[in-house]
């Protein structure tokens, strides 16, 4: 063993207290604001963001998306886009995942006064993460030429196309009940 010299001791008002590492309690300012939402995941922000037109037509539903999901099953929503103006607009949906969604038609026109309906089908072999999915809806009045031109909707799309209106929607998941469920397949014996 080998003994301290002097100056090697310290004397125990010069040794230093070991850094802390303890958080001081949650005062009332830095408490949050109620429980943290289910799945711990904060909410999607899906108002529009700043310099987007509000969404001008009308759409069923107008909230959010309820798909029923079952493992191994493709399921389908019915949207409904309907125009309430004078004039004719053409409208693109997309989706968050085009690998879990797909959109029928993405792009379409909608006449006066008429309505499209728009069929979302979803095929994830896994429950989706809640409040991650959704789809966003973008309209832009077009003309009656517009809408009799050969690939007429994607003509209206392109890269740097202003749209007249917006709206996300949340895609929100929810298991199908037991009976809704189609029957297991039955392995046969050879």
């Amino acid at each position: 063993k080998r003994s301290l010299c002097p100056s090697e001791m310290a004397s125990p008002a010069t040794v230093a207290a070991p850094p802390t590492t303890a958080t001081p309690p949650p005062t009332a300012a830095s408490a949050p604001n109620g429980p943290p939402p289910p799945g711990g995941k904060k909410p999607l922000h899906l108002a529009n963001k700043p310099g987007e037109p509000a969404f001008q037509l009308k759409i069923e539903p107008s909230d959010n998306v309820m798909i029923s999901w079952t493992k191994g099953v493709m399921s389908t929503v019915d949207l409904k886009i309907t125009n309430p103006t004078s004039d004719p607009h053409s409208c693109k949906v997309k989706c968050t995942d085009n690998n879990m969604f797909r959109v029928r038609p993405p792009l379409g026109f909608i006449e006066a006064g008429q309505s499209l309906p728009i069929k979302i089908y979803q095929t994830s072999n896994e429950m989706p993460e809640e409040n991650r999915h959704f789809f966003a809806i973008y309209h832009k009045k077009c003309t009656v030429a517009d809408t009799k031109a050969p690939n007429g909707a994607r003509n209206v799309w392109k890269s740097d196309t202003k749209p007249d209106g917006v709206v996300r929607l949340l895609a929100v998941f929810k298991a199908a009940p037991a009976s809704d469920k189609p029957p297991t397949p039955e392995k046969k014996e050879r």
